[in-house]
């Protein structure tokens, strides 16, 4: 079992779950993603996260029948090496369950439910259907998607559904606050000091339409944290009064730069995916091949380009 790099509470939750039924089955998973020591708190908190192996050549060769990917739109969001990456994926067959849509349908078997809010959604809705006993810790991290790609039931894409499968999680043994909470707001000291000079650092256009924010390395190293330490950034940002887009710029080395973008109502994944990036509607990220100042004036002006028009 796969998702993508820089773990998320659905993509890390949704994983673990969909171990946890397989294992019930007699099975015995392996759940893999590019640089798990970076899964940070608390997301290494979650039930059987310590499990969690990296995306190696090894996998390429290991006795599996099978590839399940969750929550992952294209096969290059996995991360690691491609050729790694490509060798595996090639392997075996593939199954691709998700709800981006973006998604390239890659997988010998695609289930992506692009109307679900998360993914964790759309696997409670299989294995309830399967009539697969949810378990305490499956029902713990299906519940930590659910609250980590809604916002705590916030955002539009909540609908009734999502809301019975929460009501469903809870029963099953799982919780809307303690662990799952936490992974929407939780933050070492290091952490938090990043967050609070990231939005020192904020800057808008001139009519307050668009807010961004740039982590840089350097801003990292001065709170001894690391760049990949600063999430909830663009949700924060989406709160300021008057703006309708959001970004937040991210240095992952002196050449590359990866950005979050939110909007809360123009569509801005299609401008994600012109940098070969995707996600959703209202919420979608991209890595751009760009010193960190040259990608934020790329992207801000494009953004201001989708107001314009």
């Amino acid at each position: 079992m796969l998702s993508h790099r820089d773990s998320d509470a659905d993509s890390l939750g949704s994983g673990l779950a969909l171990g946890g039924a397989f294992a019930q089955l007699g099975v015995e998973p392996v759940l893999a993603v590019h640089r798990p020591d970076r899964i940070a708190p608390p997301l290494n908190e979650l039930p059987g996260a310590s499990a969690v192996v990296p995306l190696s050549p090894y996998l390429v060769t290991a006795d599996h029948d099978v590839i399940f990917v969750v929550d992952t739109a294209s096969p290059a969001l996995l991360g690691g090496e491609p050729t790694t990456r490509d060798a595996l994926l090639s392997s075996r067959p593939v199954v691709n369950i998700d709800h981006h849509a973006s998604n390239q349908h890659y997988g010998a078997v695609n289930y992506v439910e692009t109307a679900a809010a998360a993914t964790a959604e759309v696997l409670w809705g299989l294995l309830t259907e399967a009539r697969i006993p949810l378990t305490a810790d499956m029902a713990t991290n299906l519940q930590a998607g659910l609250v980590g790609d809604t916002l705590g039931f916030q955002i539009a894409d909540t609908s009734p559904r999502t809301l019975r499968a929460a009501a469903g999680l809870l029963e099953a043994g799982g919780a809307t606050h303690g662990l799952p909470r936490r992974v929407l707001n939780a933050r070492t000291i290091a952490a938090t000091r990043l967050y609070g000079a990231a939005l020192a650092a904020v800057q808008t256009t001139a009519d307050g339409r668009i807010v961004w924010t740039c982590v840089t390395q350097a801003m990292a190293a001065s709170v001894d944290a690391s760049v990949h330490y600063s999430h909830g950034l663009p949700n924060a940002l989406q709160e300021v009064v008057g703006a309708e887009i959001a970004a937040v710029f991210y240095e992952l080395d002196p050449e590359r730069t990866r950005a979050s973008l939110r909007s809360t109502g123009r569509p801005i994944r299609e401008v994600a995916e012109e940098y070969g990036g995707g996600g959703h509607q209202l919420a979608a990220g991209l890595t751009i091949q760009q010193p960190i100042e040259a990608a934020q004036r790329l992207v801000i002006d494009r953004l201001q380009d989708l107001l314009g028009a």
